[in-house]
């Protein structure tokens, strides 16, 4: 039996539940995704900054 057998025989309300959690999957991807750039952008930003030569 393939997995796409598997998927047809379960009932509109479980598919729509699969459906549900990948998208949460999906956004909570995104938002790790969005979280790390910050992290690496305001390090890279505070580095640059304590670097620079500062205005007296």
């Amino acid at each position: 039996m393939k997995k796409g057998d598997e998927y047809l025989k379960i009932s509109d309300n479980q598919k729509d539940n699969i459906d549900i959690n990948q998208k949460r999957l999906a956004k909570k991807d995104e938002k790790i995704v969005n979280l790390i750039i910050e992290i690496i952008l305001s390090t890279t930003l505070k580095e640059y900054y304590e670097k620079s030569n500062k205005i007296p």
